[in-house]
């Protein structure tokens, strides 16, 4: 049985269920599926130079000779990729069953480390640049909340959409392309992942997933997640960042400063990720989408612990008003 999901604007089909994706029905046949997802009981020892990630995260890649080898250290388990980026086959590993076993640490699902670790870096395969960064609909247009895992871009998310009627389209990947000299942003497709305190403070409740330590759940998105994006213009781009000896009043948005375009263009570069950083056609690729992304109104958001996520949804709603 093959199951089907959204991912950014195509379809992958999987042999084995992944829960984090919008599941869709579609009856493609087998050499029009645009991504295939294996699972082979074949064991691997993946080998080449590291070319993304980092051996102590949830994920890391090695450069092969027609494609790249990511490794799930967590779940044991290792993913060909070929160039194009089509084609999945998920390998016992054989380098990392042995740490796997005798780990005392719980780890997620294979398959929600698939979807969250390698399945949105895939558009970097397929000429496109992907984005961590949480995609939201307002009025006027779209806005991209971005930054690094656990600064809050799924919890701003959920107030933005609860205290002001924004859609939230994905709360932590989505992908950018350039066609015809125009930038269009494609949310990921994702359930959002929300932490447990934080569900807990807005009365949302979901499916507790393993492996977090702070614990998270699964929320499911608006239906409007599953249409494809229409060619509505990126707003603004707020680039969040953590820091608990900032003290900022909380009621100012002080601590939210405009970035010129020199600025806005090294900081929107940032944000792309992918799985092979020295790929020229992803460093080209990145380099436009930055420019583009740099003459949208970029922010940058530092905030504190001491701040109420409602407090930072608000000057963030206040500057978009602004905006328009």
């Amino acid at each position: 049985m093959l199951y089907c999901y959204r991912l950014f604007d195509r379809h992958i089909f999987s042999s084995l269920e992944l829960k984090l994706l919008h599941r869709v029905n579609n009856n493609m046949e087998l050499n029009h599926r645009d991504v295939l997802l294996e699972w082979s009981y074949d064991p691997v020892k993946p080998e080449g130079p590291l070319c993304a990630g980092h051996e102590r995260w949830g994920i890391f890649i090695l450069r092969a000779v027609e494609g790249v080898w990511a490794v799930l250290p967590q779940t044991g388990f290792a993913v060909w990729v070929p160039k194009h980026g089509t084609r999945l086959t998920v390998h016992p590993d054989l380098s990392q069953l042995a740490n796997h076993e005798q780990s005392a640490q719980p780890c997620r699902d294979v398959a929600n480390s698939l979807v969250t670790g390698l399945l949105s870096r895939l558009p970097s395969m397929w000429g496109e640049v992907p984005l961590h960064a949480a995609m939201l609909k307002a009025p006027e247009g779209h806005i991209l909340l971005a930054g690094v895992s656990g600064v809050g871009k799924s919890t701003l998310s959920q107030q933005l959409a609860r205290r002001h009627g924004w859609t939230v389209l994905d709360d932590d990947s989505c992908m950018a392309s350039i066609n015809e000299g125009e930038l269009t942003i494609t949310p990921m497709g994702g359930m959002a992942r929300l932490r447990a305190d934080a569900a807990d403070r807005l009365q949302i409740t979901g499916l507790s997933l393993s492996g977090y330590a702070d614990g998270k759940i699964m929320v499911q998105n608006e239906p409007s997640t599953l249409l494809f994006p229409e060619k509505t213009p990126v707003v603004a781009l707020f680039h969040l960042s953590r820091n608990n000896e900032y003290s900022a009043k909380p009621t100012s948005n002080g601590y939210i400063t405009l970035l010129n375009t020199a600025n806005a263009v090294t900081q929107a570069s940032t944000i792309a990720i992918g799985l092979d950083r020295n790929s020229m056609q992803w460093r080209t690729n990145r380099f436009h989408v930055a420019a583009k992304f740099g003459k949208n109104a970029n922010y940058f958001v530092i905030f504190n612990e001491n701040q109420k996520p409602e407090e930072v949804t608000d000057d963030i709603e206040k500057i978009y008003a602004e905006i328009y």
